[in-house]
């Protein structure tokens, strides 16, 4: 089986981290893939990585919302590969590359991995659902997405299947058994109980809400320290909201491409997302799970599908910075419960959200349309 993937790409964040560990699953059972990159920004960071896991990748300029020059390298990329199936991710990939492999007669496949405000409004509602509505399966990452999806009419649900992200456990458990070594590179003192947050620095992924509950989580815990991985348009005014707070308390990482020393590294991960940023899975979250360590997020859209309350890790009001702070003190103040909450979302992630569990379920979709 040949299928084509398509997604728009500026930069790592979470439907690509999927991309990364889906391709060379396929690949390994003997699919043969190949990714087209419609690129913008930092799309090269992506597109080096794919090549570097061995997926023969094409790069092609996103261009505005509606390019015709995209459409036109999509239904040549179909032509030269012949694929049995069009695999689209994101909004703009469907717009161009759903029509294109309709007009060629190929079978087509399109995942939704977010929720994103401007599926509510017109015109770009009407362009989501006309694009949608030629896809043979609507693969939706959680339960959430599907819920949405037959909400605002965007697919029918015969044509919807959930198929999660997943995460090789193995891998990323190993990288959890490195804490000493991880600790050692972040340079945190033993007493120092370390939290991550690992996304862009964008509107609704939380950074100030995070900022705001450090500040009243830290009379009661003053070892409590923060590593922000990653950058994006906000980052500047994030750290100008960190200067607020004691030096060192908040330590900036800039981009990090592999995140799993990090978690090492950290007591417990937090994902204080806002529901309006529809947050359609949340990766970063399952691949703290995946490390042992707890996970502090708020009860919004799909998370609570990974977190389990007080078993795997906490779920806090999005509203309410002090309802934060107390899960940061909390957490702090109880490191039997740390690792105990650890080990239980390890397990959750092995046997929930495995990664051949992920690449057979998208199999079964492939099965279905070709």
């Amino acid at each position: 089986m040949r299928v084509l993937h398509v997604q728009k790409a500026a930069g790592v964040g979470g439907s690509e981290r999927h991309l990364l560990s889906l391709l060379p699953g396929l690949l390994e059972r003997d699919v043969d893939v190949r990714m087209c990159v419609a690129a913008a920004g930092a799309a090269d960071r992506f597109v080096r990585q794919l090549r570097h896991a061995g997926i023969e990748t094409v790069v092609v300029p996103a261009g505005p919302d509606l390019n015709p020059f995209l459409f036109s390298a999509l239904l040549g990329e179909i032509r030269r590969f012949r694929p049995d199936v069009v695999h689209t991710h994101l909004i703009h990939a469907d717009v161009h590359g759903q029509p294109a492999a309709r007009l060629l007669g190929v079978p087509r496949v399109s995942s939704v991995h977010g929720a994103l405000d401007f599926y509510r409004r017109s015109p770009y509602r009407v362009v989501a659902t006309a694009a949608t509505a030629l896809a043979d399966r609507v693969i939706a990452i959680s339960r959430y997405l599907r819920d949405l999806i037959a909400q605002r009419g965007l697919a029918s649900p015969d044509r919807v299947r959930v198929v999660h992200y997943g995460v090789d456990s193995e891998q990323w458990a190993a990288a959890g058994g490195q804490r000493d070594a991880a600790r050692a590179r972040l340079g945190a003192d033993p007493g120092t109980v370390c939290i991550a947050i690992a996304s862009r620095v964008v509107r609704g992924k939380g950074h100030s809400l995070l900022i705001e509950a450090l500040q009243r989580a830290l009379r009661e815990a003053p070892t409590l320290r923060v590593y922000v991985a990653g950058d994006g348009p906000l980052l500047d005014e994030v750290k100008r909201q960190a200067r607020r707070l004691p030096e060192a308390t908040v330590r900036f990482l800039g981009f990090v491409p592999d995140v799993a020393w990090l978690f090492a590294a950290c007591d417990a991960v937090v994902f204080p997302t806002s529901p309006e940023l529809g947050e359609g899975f949340g990766l970063a979250a399952l691949e703290a799970m995946a490390v042992g360590r707890p996970v502090i997020a708020t009860a919004v859209t799909s998370l609570p599908e990974l977190v389990i309350q007080g078993e795997t890790g906490l779920l806090v009001d999005p509203s309410d910075p002090a309802d934060l702070a107390r899960a940061l003190a909390g957490v702090a103040a109880d490191p039997k419960r740390r690792a105990d909450m650890g080990r239980a979302g390890q397990r959750r992630a092995e046997a929930c959200f495995s990664l051949d569990a992920m690449v057979e379920r998208t199999l079964a979709v492939y099965g279905e349309v070709s």
